[in-house]
Formats: C-alpha cells, sequence, structure tokens
C-alpha cells in the first residue's frame, strides 16, 4: 500500500484519534448497556475493539490514509453496530453519534493527508501530534467532567486513558526536543513532573487528581511549538477573540460554580448545572436549571454577578479599558471592530469613550441598586439581605442578565411599582448603547443627532408601547385579572420592558394565553440595540429591514430614514443577521424536538428564549434532559457571540470589491 507523505494535519489526526479511542469505548459500552443487548464479557471486548480500531486508525492514517480511513469508520460505526435497538429508542444518543461520530468519519474521508505542499518533519509532526492530542484530552476531561460521568468507572477509566495519552506524547516530544527546544521543553518537563508529583497523593480521590493532571495538556498545547501561531492567530483577530474568551470565562466559572464552597449547602451542584449557570450568567440570559437563591451561597452568588457584569459589558471593554489604564493601545483593527460593535464613530476617541462607558454602567447601577435597597428595607426585609439583593438584581437589571435572587424572580414586587420600575429603567439603559443614552439630551434641544440614535429610539419606543398594548390587552382578563387597576398597567409595562431580553417577570409565564406567548416569541427574536448590554437581532436590523420592505412596497431602490439614505450595505447586514438567526432557530428548534419530551409551543419558547438571551421560561428549562441543557447552552451562547462575531466579520472583511459581475434581475416573492 502507497506511503503518504507526513503533513501537519496528518500528524494533528494521529493525535487526535489515538487520543479519542478510549472515548469511543465509553460511548460504546453506554450504549449497548442501554440498548440491553450485549452483557458481560462480549460487551467489554465489543467496546474495546471499537476504541482499539479508533486508536489504531489513529498510528495508521498518518503513512497509510486509507487503511486508517477504513479503520476510523469501523471505530465510529461499530457502537451503533453493538447498539442499533439503543439508537432507535433513543433520538439522544442518536443525535450525539451522528453529530460526533459522523463529523469524524467525514473528515477522516474527505481531508486530503497527501498534500506534498505542507510535508513536515519527524519533529515537527510530533509537535503538532502533542497539541491535537492534549485538545482532544481537554475537551474529554472537561465534557466527562460536566456530565458528571467522571463519577462512574467508565467515565474515569476514559479520563484517566485520554489525559495519559497525552502525557505519552509530552514525555516522547519533551525526550527528542531536549535541544531542539530546551527552553519549551524543559518547561513542559517541569509541568508534567509537578503535576504527577501532585496527583501521586490524591489517588483515592481520582476526580481530584484528574483535575491535576489536566495541567498536562493545558502546558501542551500552550508550550508545543506552534501554539504560538495559534494564540497570535486568536488574539489578532477580533472575533476570534470573543469567542474564545467569552468560551474561557463560560468554562472558569463553572470550575467555581462546581466547588462545594459555592453551594449553599456544601454539597456540589454538579458539573453540567455548573455549566449551564455559568453560560446563562456569561452570555446574560437568566435561564437556570437550579434555584439561584436557594442552590448557591454567597461565594456562588458572587460568582454569578461577577459573570453577569464581565459578560454584560464585554470582555473586550475591560480589555480595551486595561489597556488605557495601563498606556497600551490597541491594533487598528481591534479599534475598528470594538468601535463599531460599541456604536463608536470616533476612533480616535476610543477610550474617552469606554471610560464613559463603564462611568454610566457603574453610576446607573449604583442609583439602581441605593432606590432598590430603600424599597426592600421598607418592605421588611433586614438591611444587609436587603442591599446584597439590591446590588445583585441592579447589577443583573442593567445588564440583562435575567437572574434574581427570588425563586420565583420578581413576581413578589408586583405590587411594587417602584421596584419594578426601577428594575425596568435599568433594562432600557442597559439596552441602549451609551452612544444613544448620550444623545438624548441633544436630540431633546433639537440638536443634530445621527440617524442610528434616531432609529434606536424610535425602534425602541414602537416596541415597548405596542408590547404594553398587546400584553395588556391580551392578559387583562388572564394574569393580570386579580389586580388593580393601576398595578395591571405597572406589571403590563414592566413585562413589555423585560419580554425582549431581560428575562424579569412578575406574572406567571406559564399562565399567559397562547397569543401572548407568540407576541413575546417576536419580541424576543427582536431583542435591544447595537452596543448595549441586550442580545437578539436588534431593533436596528428590524428597522432597517422594515424600512427597506416599505421602500419595495414603494417601488423605491433606497430605504430612507430621518430625511437620510440608509446604506445598502446596512441592508445587506441586517437581511443576513435575521436570516441567519432564523435558520440557528430552525436548526435548534428541530434538535430539541428530537431530543426532548416537550410540547411544540414550549420547544419554540424555550429556543428563541435562549437564542436572544432572554431567559424567560414556560417551564421547559425545568424539562430538560443533559442533552438538552447542552443544546440550550449552545443556543445561549450562539446567542450571545453570534451577532456580535458576525458583526465583527463584516467590519473587518467589509472592504469594497475593485470590480463587479453584470447585474440581471431575479424574480423572487
Amino acid at each position: 500500500m502507497r506511503r503518504g507523505p507526513r503533513t501537519a494535519f496528518s500528524s494533528g489526526v494521529r493525535g487526535a484519534l489515538t487520543t479519542a479511542g478510549p472515548l469511543v469505548t465509553l460511548v460504546a459500552l453506554l450504549l449497548a448497556d442501554f440498548g440491553a443487548l450485549v452483557e458481560g464479557t462480549a460487551l467489554v471486548g465489543a467496546a474495546l475493539s471499537s476504541g482499539a480500531a479508533t486508536t489504531l486508525a489513529g498510528l495508521a492514517i498518518e503513512r497509510r490514509p486509507r487503511l486508517g480511513r477504513v479503520l476510523v469508520t469501523a471505530g465510529i460505526a461499530a457502537p451503533a453496530l453493538i447498539a442499533p435497538q439503543a439508537l432507535v429508542q433513543s433520538p439522544t444518543l442518536t443525535f450525539i453519534l451522528g453529530m460526533g461520530g459522523g463529523g469524524a468519519v467525514g473528515v477522516a474521508w474527505l481531508s486530503p493527508f497527501a498534500d506534498a505542499s505542507a510535508r513536515v518533519d519527524r519533529p515537527a509532526g510530533r509537535a503538532v501530534a502533542l497539541r491535537w492530542s492534549a485538545y482532544v484530552s481537554l475537551v474529554a476531561w472537561l465534557g466527562l467532567r460536566v456530565t458528571d460521568l467522571d463519577e462512574t468507572r467508565a467515565g474515569l477509566l476514559a479520563s484517566a486513558s485520554c489525559l495519559g495519552i497525552t502525557l505519552a506524547y509530552a514525555i516522547v516530544w519533551t525526550a527528542r526536543a531536549w535541544g531542539a527546544h530546551p527552553v519549551r521543553a524543559r518547561f513542559l518537563a517541569a509541568a508534567t513532573l509537578l503535576a504527577l508529583v501532585l496527583a501521586a497523593p490524591l489517588a483515592t480521590r481520582p476526580e481530584t487528581a484528574l483535575a491535576v493532571l489536566a495541567a498536562v495538556p493545558v502546558s501542551a498545547a500552550v508550550l508545543a511549538p506552534g501554539a504560538a501561531g495559534w494564540l497570535s492567530g486568536v488574539v489578532e483577530h477580533p472575533a476570534r477573540l470573543l469567542v474564545v474568551t467569552f468560551l474561557m470565562l463560560s468554562a472558569g466559572g463553572t470550575i467555581f460554580l462546581a466547588l462545594p464552597e459555592a453551594a449553599a449547602d456544601g454539597a456540589s451542584i454538579g458539573g453540567l448545572d455548573a455549566a449551564f449557570t455559568a453560560v446563562s450568567a456569561v452570555c446574560v440570559t437568566g435561564l437556570v436549571v437550579v434555584d439561584t437563591p436557594s442552590a448557591f451561597g454567597p461565594l456562588g452568588e458572587t460568582i454569578v454577578l461577577l459573570l453577569i457584569q464581565v459578560g454584560g459589558l464585554g470582555i473586550m471593554t475591560f480589555y480595551s479599558a486595561a489597556l488605557s489604564a495601563f498606556g497600551g493601545r490597541l491594533s487598528i483593527r481591534h479599534e475598528s471592530a470594538i468601535a463599531g460593535a460599541l456604536s463608536i464613530e470616533d476612533r480616535g476617541r476610543l477610550f474617552g469613550a469606554l471610560g464613559r462607558i463603564l462611568k454610566l454602567t457603574f453610576a446607573a447601577e449604583g442609583a439602581g441598586a441605593v432606590i432598590l435597597f430603600v424599597a426592600f428595607l421598607a418592605g421588611g426585609e433586614a438591611a444587609a439581605s436587603a442591599w446584597w439583593r439590591a446590588v445583585f438584581t441592579s447589577v443583573s437589571a442593567f445588564c440583562n442578565a435575567g437572574f434574581a435572587l427570588q425563586t420565583d424572580s420578581l413576581v413578589p414586587y408586583a405590587d411594587d411599582p417602584v421596584v419594578l420600575h426601577t428594575v425596568a429603567l435599568l433594562i432600557v439603559l442597559g439596552g441602549l448603547s451609551p452612544a444613544v443614552i448620550a444623545a438624548v439630551p441633544d436630540l431633546v434641544r433639537r440638536r443634530v443627532v445621527n440617524v442610528q440614535a434616531r432609529v434606536v429610539l424610535a425602534a425602541t419606543g414602537v416596541l415597548l408601547v405596542g408590547g404594553f398594548a398587546a400584553f395588556a390587552a391580551f392578559e387583562w382578563t388572564r394574569t393580570l385579572a386579580d389586580m388593580p387597576f393601576a398595578t395591571r398597567l405597572h406589571n403590563a409595562w414592566f413585562q413589555s420592558v423585560t419580554l425582549r431580553t431581560a428575562g424579569f417577570n412578575s406574572v406567571d409565564m406559564a399562565a399567559t394565553r397562547p397569543a401572548t406567548q407568540t407576541m413575546m416569541v417576536a419580541m424576543m427574536f427582536i431583542g435591544g440595540s447595537p452596543g448595549g448590554t441586550a442580545g437578539g437581532a436588534k431593533t436596528t436590523t428590524v428597522a432597517v429591514m422594515v424600512l427597506a420592505v416599505l421602500a419595495a412596497l414603494r417601488r423605491r431602490t433606497e430605504a430612507t430614514a430621518f430625511g437620510k439614505r440608509i446604506a445598502h450595505r446596512s441592508v445587506y447586514k441586517a437581511a443576513a443577521v435575521i436570516t441567519m438567526g432564523l435558520f440557528a432557530a430552525i436548526g435548534a428548534l428541530v434538535a430539541v424536538e428530537l431530543t426532548q419530551d416537550l410540547t411544540l409551543e414550549t420547544a419554540v419558547f424555550e429556543v428563541v428564549s435562549a437564542l436572544g438571551t432572554v431567559g424567560l421560561s414556560t417551564g421547559g428549562t425545568a424539562q430538560l434532559d443533559g442533552v438538552g441543557k447542552v443544546l440550550i447552552m449552545l443556543c445561549m451562547f450562539a446567542g450571545r457571540v453570534g451577532p456580535l462575531t458576525l458583526f465583527l466579520f463584516f467590519t473587518v472583511h467589509g472592504e469594497r470589491p475593485i470590480w463587479g459581475y453584470p447585474e440581471q434581475e431575479v424574480d423572487v416573492g
């Protein structure tokens, strides 16, 4: 059989597949056990054979690609052959195996392994294999930890095996690269030795020992040659930096929230629930699978609050402010991306604008906390409890997060207009960009204000008033029926403010009419305004599309607003955001329907609430299983970073071409 050349890609696949072998074994064991078709020695033998095939595929695919492809296909397909009944009975398992296994087989068969232009020598190939092995073992350890599978014997063995394979790669590379890369090799050797020394006394506590050993793949991913290029590629690209930093913040929040010290009763809430809470806080969504005030103690609540604050303002805001404080500078690409994302027109005044954003944020949150403290104190709460609840609620409201220190959100304060309107004002201020807030005085004095601010304020006003009228009309004799006249109006207004992105509720969402829920789904999809802390497709996006539709109905080729022509590029961006949002919602809805036992109405509400980073729920969150929680976590993450990443993509890659294709009309509609 022809021997192919060694390439960086094939070396990476070798490291990934050999490390993934134990995971395939674990999947086979889970499937066979679920299907109850194979037992005892036959079960273990079949599962081990599946994992062994994947490992052998990794060892063979670099030099004999065809044999490696056959082996990886056999290894991935074996779990389905071991227990086909399990796939028929469980759409969840089918979805996981289809996405993960199908993707691995597709990469193996469709990727070119013998690209002569990408040949690497043996030391370089070992370095790439080490990095890819480190990535897989880290993902495996985190995944098994989050799903609590590392508490089972099979899960512990799978995690230990993945980390052990990376450890072997690290030892081999260190021994061979001692002369070529002395500094990196010595640092990795020191990290590996330290991890082994610290993990050895923890043999009776395997979960903690594996957490210590996870330092080896972390060190390998950073120290192996080539890692600097990947890291610089992330740091220098705003969209990648945004995604990676949000991922790191979510991962760090998961680790801290899973600590027993963060829980109210001293027992960990579990890795998956901690991950869900961390992602929800970082993405300022507010969907919860555990009751925040009863599940977390003071440390856990503080961690959630910090995640909300950093996630709401945006990591790039803090990053830029820190650079300004230490006299550093951003690259031109980062300046352009951050200025656009925060609706700052003059890039030369970026640092000054960021300072004003932080001042406005902390001033609004501080004023809101004082007002809420007085209201809570008047309601009979103790001073310490009232102050902490006020600070938490104020930050959560301004960041449009929806987390509350009451089990039923703000339902206990449905008859307190001070609390409702204070929280509502914080939500509106957080949902608007600082540039728009600064333009309000000029608008009142009839000075010149740019179209962006005018469109934001007009769209926000229409949505607030329209939502208030619709909610009051639909729920006047339903959830608002038992309230006095004025209280009905207060709650209808509050729900109109919060339903687009904040996630607080003062009435029972599950008791609302179907027509109200449909209206709320539309509002949640729209979301807040660009440059603020809100999620969703954004008010300006929908406004631009509406103006474009009106222009088309009037047989005009250009959309206009407030005497200005809207650029075609803005129309294209709005169409892209809405189209991708709809596709994401449909794809997520299908995945949830395949894996969860939810009604269509509940599933739609849950998916749109997560993608819009709203946080309202009609009871679907409590019904999610492990896979459902992961799907909703992905929706929350995509809803938070997706629109921002897309905007940064347009900002960085939006240069006009110097030539164009011939124009021709296409009939639509």
